[in-house]
């Protein structure tokens, strides 16, 4: 189960500050790291994945690609609460060639003999910062420039999310999500960034 906090970033200059601000209510914010994200979402042509309620996602990674299924709706305010499955493959193979896995069973299940297809890429700048209370891991807080590429076209958009890890608590994440709502004045994104891109991607049919 995935749970974290989405929040439109306004402009540029709220995503730079938040690059460098030290702490959020009682939490400490690590330094930041950025990453070049790339991420190509699949589906068959008659979007039987997206029908059942999820999204598919393939990530390269230094090892591999991760493939990723979740889960979609689930949003109470900022935060999301998302079924999320993982497996990661040597290169790029149709389902059935999978390793053995959640994620393969789920994905055959749902799409039967039919060919799983590229919908639409999107691409991020990513930076990445830890948030801690003292010495105890409570959460990953990443500031995100979203390119959404669908033939031609491109969608450009900031965005923010903080995403709990294992020593954090849901309270923890509340404080968080107060902090930025009231001292920030963030808008809740209440879409994940697979149907942001996927309205985008209808637009243009």
């Amino acid at each position: 189960m995935e749970i974290e906090a989405k929040f439109v970033l306004p402009d540029t200059d709220t995503f730079q500050r938040l690059q460098t601000v030290d702490r959020l209510a009682s939490f400490a914010l690590s330094a930041g790291r950025v990453k070049q994200v790339r991420d190509t979402y699949l589906d068959t042509a008659g979007r039987r994945i997206l029908r059942a309620g999820y999204a598919c996602r393939q990530r390269e990674e230094s090892e591999g690609i991760l493939i990723t299924l979740k889960g979609l709706g689930g949003a109470q305010g900022a935060i999301h609460r998302r079924e999320e499955l993982e497996v990661l493959i040597p290169s790029d193979l149709p389902p059935a060639q999978w390793p053995p896995s959640p994620v393969r069973d789920r994905v055959l299940q749902l799409i039967g003999l039919a060919p799983i297809l590229p919908l639409f890429e999107l691409r991020q700048a990513r930076t990445v910062r830890g948030i801690t209370q003292g010495e105890r891991p409570v959460a990953e807080l990443s500031l995100d420039d979203v390119h959404v590429m669908a033939g031609n076209r491109e969608h450009v958009y900031l965005e923010m999310e903080v995403e709990l890890k294992s020593h954090g608590t849901e309270d923890d994440l509340s404080i968080i999500v107060a902090c930025l709502r009231d001292e920030w004045t963030l808008r809740p994104e209440p879409l994940s960034k697979f149907e942001r891109a996927l309205a985008f991607f209808e637009t243009l049919s």
